[in-house]
């Protein structure tokens, strides 16, 4: 007989979950977890709050009709449920990022719904990286560090136009804080198991990431002056993560033994 593959047990959250989910950080794989084991009408995620009412309390009386919260929405957004609910997010090497959001631009459902990613079909990749273009700039400068302050979009930005950068990232580090978990990408499964383990959820972690890229673009593929640019672009987003990598025991270990992986 053929392998079957055993229905994934279902679940009860005890409390709320709110997932501020930053493109291209592999939340769409625990979103996926999540949907297997969980009523439809139970989780929103990725984009569906834009279809939520405009209105705040309105907008916030939709938020909160979900037992997982998970989406690309800003801190500014669920500020007012992250102190009540079981709280993470994930944040990556920005450049990374970056090279991963460029290909998934590629992918035709993206070139129908976002300029952006009819931006990074038209402009190539170097041209990408260094464009001005304001639906550009919104998911590149420095989007990890406003999505945690604020919101990325160029609202967002206007409307903290008069904080510095310096200011800007003690506000996204002072959110981040408040999370119950805050996770690295580079440590995925660990930070993963902990966020189940915090949640009492007995379940096997995911084998296979979603959306994960089969052909990716390393930056030793770019040029030095390119990197150099893209990463003056990124300036807070470095320095954001970095305050959680050094407090992550479980990514020094990683990189430890990637360093060494590398010696031989």
């Amino acid at each position: 007989m053929p392998n079957v593959r055993p229905k994934p047990t279902p679940i009860s959250l005890s409390r709320r979950v709110v997932f501020l989910h930053i493109a291209k950080t592999a939340g769409t794989s625990i979103v996926h977890f999540f949907r297997l084991r969980m009523p439809e009408h139970s989780i929103c995620s990725h984009g569906d709050f834009l279809g939520f009412p405009k209105e705040p309390r309105e907008f916030q009386q939709s938020l909160r009709q979900y037992q997982f919260l998970s989406g690309h929405f800003g801190y500014n957004d669920v500020a007012e449920l992250v102190p009540e609910s079981y709280s993470f997010t994930f944040l990556r090497d920005p450049v990374d990022r970056v090279l991963s959001l460029y290909k998934f631009c590629m992918h035709a459902d993206m070139q129908r719904q976002f300029a952006v990613a009819r931006a990074a079909k038209n402009l190539g990749l170097e041209g990408f990286l260094g464009s001005t273009l304001p639906e550009v700039c919104e998911m590149l400068d420095n989007q990890q560090t406003w999505q945690l302050a604020r919101n990325y979009w160029q609202e967002d930005r206007h409307a903290l136009q008069n904080i510095n950068g310096r200011g800007l990232l003690e506000l996204a580090k002072s959110h981040l804080a408040g999370f119950s978990h805050v996770g690295l990408t580079e440590t995925f499964e660990t930070d993963f198991k902990t966020i189940l383990d915090d949640l009492d959820i007995d379940e096997p972690l995911p084998q296979a990431r979603q959306f994960k890229t089969n052909d990716p673009i390393f930056r030793d593929q770019l040029r030095p002056a390119t990197l150099d640019l893209l990463k003056n672009r990124l300036e807070l987003d470095y320095a954001l993560i970095d305050s959680i990598r050094s407090q992550s025991s479980d990514y020094r270990s990683a990189k430890d033994r990637n360093d060494a992986t590398n010696a031989n």
